[in-house]
């Protein structure tokens, strides 16, 4: 009787041993993902192999291990059982990805990247459910960070494996054709050019064809050049162009990477050195159609072309309306300091020095932001209701300041005032700082398109670029700082001094006014009257210091001070309107924008007008009051029988940020025109005339 419960036990539980592991499938909109196993039972003190497996949309990729010239690798943040530890990626041979100037390696279709996990020896019999949250950057002409959490039900059991009867044999063939060392000799060298030696083993007499090699590290090579090859009688020899470890004097101790040629994968390691024997004189190797780097512009050219037109959107930002309020405290500045050329020349490098770090911290925080999957751009700072709170409130005080309300002498340098007394090199260093700040919400000519190159570029390619903006925007104060015979047209230093700082506060009473109406429409009525009574607070607090160098009065202008920035932070931003809904007071009638509505009422036939745009954006109010609420550009729209879409940028829309980066921008004002039977838009300049509109909208109407 015992011997047959045994048999009856064994032969129930077998079906359950022998069942598939159980995962569940993610869709995130352009890709599929989901945790498989190779085999369904594991064994205590085993490793056994699970992998996330990604169906991507056609015209969509994902990324390797090293995403090339931009993008970011797939990510597992593993929730295990106790005793459990998983490994790293087995990565599959990548893809070359042109994209313009760009070449990145990834994956497109089906992709199945096994991780191997250490099962614990102490592992009780049963079902285990391994989980991970999941982080995919997925790209086609634009890209779009997607996440999830899968999971995967494994069945701990003695004895040997059994496969999974869906996955076990994807997940083993992924196993199999995963690059892997293959008792390879490589070496490289950096003369007039980077050469990589690589023989022995399997390439002895192997077909080259298409070889590539793929480095682990995106610093080595410059991607999308093209790498040339030529055979020998035991391997080959690649002609590599260097990347910015050797531009930078930082060659690599081992360059190791993947090699494919004749269409198989292996891992190398090549050292500096001698090539190894047998390695070339037999003449160049084809290269894979569709495989090579593209044609084109090579991104050394398109980086020097990006720095310019930044340098130059750099000299033009300084006309921006925005900037004026900041320029009139330097302009200040510089006119007490006309006839000392030694003071003059310190506050202008002490400006340009504000400037330059402050755009190179914005680029720092843009780059975090943007690796930690936020989609933001230029201008994303005020973007944060208590940052523009902070703004208004730092605004007024040197508007106080400056109109003679209170007096800190030397150390209000330090915060931006005090701008006529000599020696305030801390004063000047904080108006770059000031300056760049409020000149966000400006966009220049020739910014747009040096700020969108920087997209999905590395991290030291978007801090050249806002480098060379940073010396373009500091570029004209610098100089005239360096101009005595300029300066020296001036009336020397008087009382039409002290007249000169009062009059100009009232620009800086004008950039509260405008950060205010920028919270009003971040932020609902209780936080905009927040935000009020921290403003009126903050200048009661002035006024008190102003009285007099009393300790008391001193500490109890601190406390209110702290209680009027405490007041200013607290509004937070209203709740989510629709793309467009707020953005300005322009009179033309619209609609909030949409990528459905702009496909809908293209199907319709008819000209779709968008405007990305934002309150804060200086640039985006004058053109909707200068050209676009106007009586030409409504007839226009009228006869071009066009819809108008706003989409708002004001507070964050990743939906909005995607589009911008799709269009190669990195902030607003965009305009785009639709022609109804054109798939690309009109891209509309930054500064806008009501003709230029109208004639934009005929011209989409008369598209076929």
């Amino acid at each position: 009787m015992r011997l047959l419960i045994a048999v009856l036990a064994l032969l129930l539980a077998a079906p359950a041993m022998a069942a598939p592991a159980f995962a569940a499938e993610v869709n995130t909109g352009h890709l599929k993902i989901e945790l498989v196993a190779q085999d369904a039972t594991v064994a205590p003190g085993a490793t056994a192999y699970v992998a996330l497996r990604q169906d991507i949309d056609a015209g969509w990729h994902t990324y390797w291990r090293n995403p090339g010239d931009s993008g970011e690798p797939p990510k597992l943040t593993w929730t295990l059982p106790a005793g459990w530890k998983a490994g790293e990626f087995v990565w599959a041979t990548p893809k070359t990805l042109p994209f313009g100037p760009l070449t990145n390696y990834g994956y497109s279709g089906e992709v199945i990247l096994p991780v191997p996990i250490e099962v614990p020896a102490n592992a009780k019999p049963g079902p285990v459910t391994l989980e991970a949250a999941v982080d995919v950057l997925v790209c086609e002409k634009i890209c779009i960070p997607e996440s999830g959490k899968v999971s995967v039900t494994l069945t701990v059991a003695d004895g040997a494996p059994m496969p999974d009867a869906k996955w076990g044999a994807a997940v083993a063939d992924a196993l199999a054709a995963a690059p892997k060392p293959a008792g390879l000799t490589a070496a490289f060298q950096n003369g007039k050019a980077l050469t990589l030696t690589v023989a022995g083993g399997p390439l002895k007499g192997a077909d080259m064809t298409g070889a590539w090699f793929f480095p682990f590290q995106g610093v080595w090579i410059d991607h999308a050049q093209a790498q040339t090859a030529e055979r020998g009688s035991d391997g080959l020899t690649l002609t590599l162009t260097p990347g910015y470890a050797f531009e930078a004097g930082k060659p690599p101790a081992v360059m190791d990477g993947v090699l494919v040629v004749g269409g198989k994968a292996y891992e190398i390691s090549a050292t500096p050195g001698a090539p190894p024997a047998g390695v070339s004189g037999l003449g160049p190797v084809a290269v894979a159609k569709g495989e090579a780097a593209p044609a084109g512009v090579a991104p050394k050219t398109g980086l020097l072309i990006a720095a310019l037109t930044a340098f130059l959107g750099g000299l033009i930002l300084n006309l921006m309306p925005c900037v004026f309020p900041v320029l009139s405290m330097k302009a200040a500045s510089l006119a007490g300091h006309a006839h000392d050329a030694r003071a003059t020349r310190l506050q202008g490098l002490a400006y340009g020095a504000g400037v330059v770090a402050t755009f190179l911290i914005l680029a720092g925080v843009l780059i975090a932001l943007q690796l930690a999957g936020q989609q933001v751009g230029w201008g994303f700072q005020l973007q944060s209701p208590p940052v523009v709170g902070v703004l208004g409130l730092l605004m007024l005080a040197v508007a106080l300041n400056m109109s003679g309300v209170f007096e800190i002498g030397a150390s209000v340098q330090g915060v931006g005032s005090g701008l006529a007394a000599k020696g305030g090199l801390g004063g000047a260093f904080f108006t770059g700082v000031l300056a760049v700040v409020v000149a966000s919400p400006c966009t220049a000519p020739f910014m747009a398109s040096a700020l969108g190159f920087t997209l999905g570029q590395p991290p030291v390619i978007v801090l050249a670029v806002f480098l060379a903006l940073s010396l373009g925007f500091a570029a004209p104060f610098v100089a005239l700082a360096f101009a005595p015979a300029l300066l020296r047209l001036l009336p020397r230093p008087g009382a039409w001094m002290d007249t000169l700082r009062k009059v100009l506060a009232f620009p800086m009473y004008g950039a509260a006014a405008w950060l205010l109406w920028v919270l009003s429409q971040q932020t609902d009525a209780p936080g905009l009257a927040l935000a009020l009574m921290g403003l009126l607070l903050g200048a009661f607090a002035l006024w008190i210091w102003g009285l007099g160098p009393k300790l008391w009065r001193q500490g109890l202008a601190l406390l209110l001070l702290v209680g009027a920035v405490a007041l200013v932070l607290q509004p937070g931003s209203a709740a989510q309107t629709p793309a467009g809904e707020t953005a300005s007071a322009a009179d033309l009638p619209s609609e909030a924008w949409s990528p459905e509505r702009v496909a809908a009422l293209r199907a319709e036939g008819r000209v779709v007008f968008v405007n990305f745009t934002a309150a804060w954006c200086v640039s985006c109010q004058v053109n909707d009051k200068v050209a676009l609420s106007t009586d030409e550009v409504a007839k226009a729209l009228t006869a071009a029988n066009g819809v108008y879409l706003k989409a708002d940028w004001t507070n964050r829309n990743p939906q909005i940020a995607a589009a911008l980066a799709e269009h190669g921008r990195a902030g607003v004002p965009l305009y785009l025109v639709y022609g109804p039977g054109s798939e690309t838009p009109q891209i509309l300049p930054q500064l806008l005339t009501p003709g230029m509109v109208a004639e934009a909208l005929a011209k989409a109407a008369k598209q076929p």
